[in-house]
Formats: C-alpha cells, sequence, structure tokens
C-alpha cells in the first residue's frame, strides 16, 4: 500500500519540478537572498531539475513496488544513488556560479546575527578611535 503514496509523492515532485523550470516565479522567495540576483533563474531551474528527477526516481521505485515486491536494500540502492545523481547538477552549478555548494539558504539565527553586529560596530569603533 506504500507504493500508492510513494507513486503520488513522486508525480508531485515531476510536476512542481517541471513548473519550476519553466517559470521560476512558482519556487517563490526561497533562496533570493543566498543568490546573486542575475543567476536567480538558472538557480530555480536547477532546483526545479532535481526535484524532477528525485521525483521520477520515486515514482519509479513507487510503480516497481507496485508491480514487484522490492526488497530493503534496492530502495536503499536506488535512493542513495538516485537522489545523489539527480543531486549533483544543482550542487556543481551552486559552486561554479555562487561559490557554495550547498543550494539552500543558510538561515543565521537572530542571536548570531545580533552578536555578528555588535562585533562590526565594536571593530568600527576601536578602528575610529585609534584613528582619531
Amino acid at each position: 500500500m506504500f507504493f500508492g503514496f510513494q507513486l503520488t509523492c513522486g508525480l508531485m515532485m515531476v510536476f512542481y519540478g517541471y513548473s519550476v523550470m519553466k517559470n521560476p516565479r512558482v519556487w517563490g522567495d526561497q533562496g533570493r537572498q543566498a543568490v546573486k540576483a542575475e543567476n536567480f533563474p538558472e538557480y530555480c531551474r536547477q532546483n526545479g531539475l532535481f526535484f524532477l528527477k528525485a521525483g521520477l526516481i520515486m515514482a519509479l521505485i513507487g510503480a516497481l513496488d507496485a508491480l514487484v515486491s522490492l526488497s530493503g536494500a534496492l530502495y536503499v540502492l536506488l535512493y542513495l544513488f538516485g537522489l545523489a545523481f539527480s543531486f549533483y547538477p544543482l550542487v556543481k552549478w551552486c559552486r561554479e556560479n555562487e561559490g557554495f555548494s550547498w543550494p539552500w539558504p543558510h538561515v543565521e539565527s537572530e542571536k548570531k546575527r545580533i552578536k555578528k553586529l555588535r562585533r562590526e560596530q565594536e571593530q568600527e569603533q576601536q578602528g575610529g578611535s585609534e584613528k582619531k
């Protein structure tokens, strides 16, 4: 019975990935702050391609499970190698164009952001007092 859910999720991911590839506005503002503005449409296309491939793999596994009873080892192999294969182009593109390999933005906590601002202000004050 799990195959039905897996097949549905996979097909939804395929549709979402395809629609993001064709229209980056579907992606919304996810990652807009972490990526240069001129690279954002390509970033969305790469993420859409990832969802498309990952969804195809999920749907394929769900369809195979409906036809034949698969062992757990086959699931692990298909997920690991399939998702790694589909995720690699996005990581490569981000590393080349953005300088980092993780495609989703790192959200800084409010405490860390405030501490960082205080340190910067202290450094500016120390730099200003040295000049006088």
